[in-house]
Formats: structure tokens, sequence, C-alpha cells
């Protein structure tokens, strides 16, 4: 009987994740695909993995492998049917290799590994990051933006010190 809930809970998720992949996304609905997508109820995470694509309305990402990290819902009624997990809670998202994001405003980033956290809004990017928006590029050790506030700040190291580099206007006079 265990084995038939948890295989149910899993069609469930599975069906839910499929569900939400194929319909029009909502306003503020996170849209993921892959080659290969795993859960664990255990540990409130779902990773995908190969060819990872993220769509975001603020954002999209891509990546090697995804790991969404689900809040714990406390309120959720503890049966052999119900796990706890609420899909539409999202706490964090850790993509990592290759990892590419293109923002708005023709902002656009590289990085090994990238952390969002959608409570504070806050993109992490670490492992050779470089964040630019038009010709303007910063790059250092650590890169943290704060995707509502439009603010960053990165963090330099002996090994890789912070580098900006800004466009600025030309001073010629045109004939």
């Amino acid at each position: 009987m265990k084995a038939l809930l948890r295989t149910l809970m899993i069609s469930f998720c599975l069906l839910a994740v499929a569900t939400t992949a194929f319909a029009a996304p909502a306003k503020d609905d996170i849209k993921v695909t892959s080659e290969k997508m795993t859960y664990s109820a255990d540990g409130q995470t779902v990773v995908f993995i190969g060819n990872v694509v993220v769509k975001h309305p603020q954002a999209d990402m891509w990546a090697n492998k995804v790991t969404v990290y689900l809040q714990n819902d406390p309120n959720a009624p503890k049966s052999e049917s119900a796990t706890g997990v609420n899909p539409g809670k999202i706490e964090k998202i850790i993509s990592q290799g290759n990892v590419r994001i293109k923002m708005e405003n023709d902002r656009h980033g590289t990085c090994d590994k990238a952390t969002y956290t959608l409570k504070d809004e806050l993109l992490v990017m670490t492992g050779s990051p470089k964040l630019s928006e038009g010709k303007n590029t910063i790059a250092g050790n650590i890169i943290k933006f704060w995707v509502n506030e439009n603010r960053s700040e990165v963090l330099g190291s002996s090994n890789q010190p912070v580098e900006a580099i800004f466009s600025a206007p030309s001073n010629k006079v045109k004939k």
C-alpha cells in the first residue's frame, strides 16, 4: 500500500511539472525543461539534469544542472499520502555548470554556479562570474545581484580581483 501511495504521489508531481511545462505560464511562474528530472520528497528537492532551461518573467537561465529547493510546509497534513511538499513554494534555485543568465534591459551573465533565492530576489554568482549590461561589464570572485533593487556587489580575491569595464560616450564631433 505504501509503495502504491508513493508511486501515485510521484506520478502526481511529474504530472504537475509536465502540465506546467506545456501550459501557458502565469505571470510569476517558473518553467523548467531538461533531459532528466529527479524528485525527492525527503530532501524537498527537484533536480533537473541535462540542457536545463529555466524561464522566469525576470530572467532566463541555462545550465547543465538545476536544483530547485522547495519550502517545507509545516501546515501540510502528515499522512502516507501527503509529503508536505507544496510545489507552489520555491525557496531557491541553484544552477551549476556552464551557467548563462539573460535578464531584462540587455543584462546577461555567465558563471559556474548561480544561486537565486526567491524570498529576497538575490542572485549570487560564483566560479568566474561575469555580469554585463550593454557594453559595461563587471567580473570578480563573487557577484551578488539584488534583482528587485537593481543593486549589485562584487567581491574580489587575490587570485580574482574585481574588474570593471565601463563604456564611455564618445567625445568625437561628427562632421
